[in-house]
């Protein structure tokens, strides 16, 4: 019988092949495969293993060596176990020629006999993380869509490492070092016991045309500086297999994390007191229970029980858990430990109990819903300073992937404001909500908020008011801008810091980030003065003009490419004390000043 070639139909007529398109290849070779096809063959093999025949298996391929290696070797293993095999590839439109290269994959999927082959449109801010979420969240509904029992992911032994040595970086536990996981769901990671190198070495030996990703090479991502420049120094300074010893230390962190989430999870349901009431969710432990616990075994049960109740997991953070571990270990009557998205632990006599945050109640209708907006301003600034005993409450802070600001145009109480995007109450409201998280994350820690002149003045001023964290302030004035209504990326220090931040908890201010030019030069500058931790927190940011990665742990709204204006924000030097947000009208942008 004929082996089947790729790009015909079970009918032996041509499929979809265009003219120019790679070659047709026999899958199903009879040559000996190269070592290194060997290796990724086998590697993939393993992966679906366990399928049932006739299930569809999907890889996602971005026309990488790694991914393509991945591509063809489930196009030679998937009919030789009664699988299926397709491929998706993700465009994120970060240039010019990215729909005709996300294609030109897509072909080559097919050239390689797979189907079916679809390319996902999901065009993002060119941010590492924000690109990330969306390929994960399409390609995830591709799959449900298509039936498919796995995805095949093409990181490898080299991304591993690179993970682990950024987490490291950061700080981070068991779990969070012990990397990628090889089965994660549905989604697969064959690769990771195998270099980069030799997924190369597999596209070289079946003749396929890889492409380089010139992200990969740019210094303004961090993977990109650890690895073209921080594993070599390491390999050359310390010697060779750092990247395969990073590896081996992910395997083994994440057996051990493995068994003390299972020894915590049978602990869990022993240990708890009570859970759940009518309208908000409540663990609480003896203390007798969690003292007798290991640390380790102990801080997995708060965290798990923050969690239950409502607690954010990815603002969850080592410090947190440490407050609580405090309420049993080292108790001193110390106040209650609020924790992200408005969790409240407490300790009463001998019981600590963690208790979600208060769903508010809905707005009054009539007379009373027309209250002015200085007394509804003042209600949220006041909102965070509440008695002791009282329930923290709060509602989730706007991140890049929940939303941004108030969706439709709104009638201009101003002359030269074409809509207003954010008014005062929203601002105000989120100012509140900005400050509680940081509370959190700071509990029992003083920052130091640095604002960035000029725009930051407002946000700085409202948000040092709200929060109950002790702190101190400075400014710096650090400017790309001049009279225009883009940013230029020439970066200037107008007024540096009048105090040395090295050993501090630095919190930088923003009003807006645009491109990100100016924050990641400012960040790195500060970086060099050795502050004990560095985090921005802004107000506003333009996802669709972001150019580099910049990380910001604390984001209020999203908000469109347009030119805006107000709370902070300028127009050559007006605007400023603007209650709100808005865009420009064409005729005040080209008078250049208010009318």
């Amino acid at each position: 019988m004929t082996p089947p070639i790729a790009g015909e139909d079970h009918t032996g007529h041509a499929g979809d092949v265009r003219p120019g398109d790679p070659a047709p290849r026999t899958v199903l070779s009879s040559r000996s495969p190269t070592p290194a096809v060997a290796a990724v063959r086998l590697a993939v093999r393993r992966a679906v293993t366990d399928l049932p025949p006739g299930g569809l298996v999907l890889v996602a391929c971005s026309g990488g060596p790694d991914s393509l290696a991945l591509a063809a070797a489930l196009a030679f293993v998937a009919p030789r176990r009664a699988l299926r095999a397709g491929m998706v590839t993700v465009d994120h439109g970060w240039d010019t020629g990215s729909t005709e290269r996300a294609e030109r994959v897509a072909r080559q999927g097919r050239a390689l006999g797979l189907d079916p082959v679809e390319v996902l449109t999901e065009h993002t801010a060119r941010s590492e993380g924000i690109a990330r979420q969306a390929r994960r969240a399409a390609i995830a509904a591709a799959a449900d869509r298509l039936g498919a029992r796995a995805v095949l992911l093409g990181h490898t032994l080299d991304d591993q490492a690179e993970t682990v040595l950024l987490r490291l970086a950061r700080g981070a536990g068991a779990r969070s070092l012990g990397g990628m996981s090889a089965d994660d769901g549905l989604l697969s990671r064959p690769l990771l016991g195998i270099r980069r190198a030799d997924t190369r070495a597999a596209c070289l030996a079946e003749g396929l045309e890889v492409w380089d990703d010139p992200t990969n090479r740019d210094p303004a991502f961090t993977r990109s500086r650890v690895r073209h420049t921080v594993l070599p120094v390491m390999e050359t300074e310390l010697g060779p297999g750092i990247a395969e010893s990073l590896a081996r230390s992910a395997d083994l962190l994440r057996a051990d994390a493995d068994a003390l989430d299972a020894m915590a999870a049978e602990v869990y349901g022993k240990v708890v007191r009570a859970r759940g009431r009518p309208c908000t969710g409540e663990v609480a432990f003896d203390v007798a229970a969690l003292a007798g616990l290991t640390a380790a075994v102990r801080g997995r049960l708060l965290r798990r029980a923050a969690i239950d109740v409502g607690a954010s997991a990815s603002a969850l953070r080592a410090e947190h858990i440490w407050a609580v571990e405090e309420l049993v270990t080292r108790w001193r009557g110390q106040k209650p430990v609020p924790l992200p998205t408005g969790v409240l632990a407490r300790r009463w006599e001998n019981r600590v109990t963690l208790t979600g945050p208060v769903v508010p109640p809905p707005p009054p209708a009539g007379p009373a819903a027309r209250r002015s907006d200085a007394a509804r301003r003042s209600d949220a600034v006041t909102a965070p300073h509440i008695k002791e005993d009282d329930q923290v409450s709060q509602t989730a802070t706007t991140t890049p992937d929940t939303g941004g600001a108030h969706d439709g145009p709104r009638h201009s109480p101003h002359p030269d404001i074409a809509e207003v995007l954010v008014s005062s109450d929203e601002i105000a409201a989120k100012i509140v909500e900005l400050a509680a998280r940081v509370d959190a994350d700071y509990a029992g820690r003083e920052i130091l908020l640095v604002g960035v002149l000029k725009g930051a003045v407002m946000v700085m001023a409202d948000l040092s008011r709200a929060l109950t964290v002790p702190l101190t302030m400075e400014f710096m004035a650090v400017s790309s801008y001049g009279s225009s209504t883009s940013s230029s990326g020439v970066v200037r220090i107008l007024k540096d810091l009048d105090r040395s931040i090295e050993g501090r908890d630095v919190l930088v201010v923003e009003d807006i980030i645009d491109s990100g030019l100016t924050l990641s030069w400012l960040l790195k500058n500060l970086r060099s003065r050795g502050p004990a931790s560095l985090e921005v927190l802004a107000l506003f940011r333009k996802p669709e003009a972001v150019t580099v990665d910049v990380d910001v742990r604390y984001v209020g709204f999203d908000l469109p490419g347009a030119f805006v204006v107000g709370y902070g924000l300028d127009y050559s030097e007006y605007y400023r004390t603007l209650p709100f947000v808005g865009t420009l009208t064409p005729a005040a942008i080209e008078r250049g000043a208010p009318a």
